[in-house]
């Protein structure tokens, strides 16, 4: 029988992990192994063991057991904050399921109102696939949503501005060539 698990365990393993597929897949399989043979004492939930899991087996590219991970992780029916659906709908994007995803996003961000993580969880997400208007979208109603909130808004759009494109900008296009001193 293994000792008990705890958080300092779990941030322990996760920052030990290689930045390398074979090194992240190591570590998914301990966590999932964790979560399958819980022991009286853990600290750390199933749910969030299996998250993480979820989220190593993504980094070392392996997509749809990301994706199996995650949805395993929901099934305990145990919190992973800001909310459990939230790595589903991480993992739906790590296989390119867009529409699921955002289907997933909409039913949880319905259920959680003002609760800024939620807004900035997931616009995070789908900021970071490369899904700019989703992301501008759920700050968008996360800011209307927080409205009274003011650290909350700023919050939002601080992660708003951040995840967009960099533009590009071409200054010739923008001084017409004669404004232009050529001493």
């Amino acid at each position: 029988m293994r000792a008990p698990v705890s958080c300092d365990d779990l941030e322990r393993v996760e920052l030990s992990a290689a930045n390398d597929a074979r090194g992240q897949r190591a570590v998914a399989d301990l966590l999932q192994a964790w979560a399958r043979r819980a022991v009286p004492g853990d600290s750390v939930t199933r749910g969030r063991l299996l998250v993480a899991a979820s989220e190593h087996a993504a980094f070392a590219g392996d997509a749809r057991r990301s994706l199996r991970l995650a949805r395993e992780a929901l099934g305990t029916g145990d919190h992973v904050a800001p909310d459990t659906r939230c790595y589903v709908v991480s993992a739906l994007l790590v296989c390119g399921h867009l529409r699921e995803a955002v289907v997933l996003a909409d039913e949880i961000l319905d259920s959680h109102g003002a609760d800024v993580d939620v807004y900035l969880q997931l616009g995070e997400e789908f900021s970071w696939h490369r899904q700019a208007e989703e992301a501008a979208r759920i700050y968008t109603l996360g800011m209307f949503r927080c409205a009274g909130d003011d650290e909350a808004t700023e919050q939002l759009l601080g992660a708003w501005r951040r995840g967009r494109a960099p533009r590009v900008v071409d200054l010739r296009e923008r001084v017409p060539a004669q404004a232009v001193p050529f001493d």
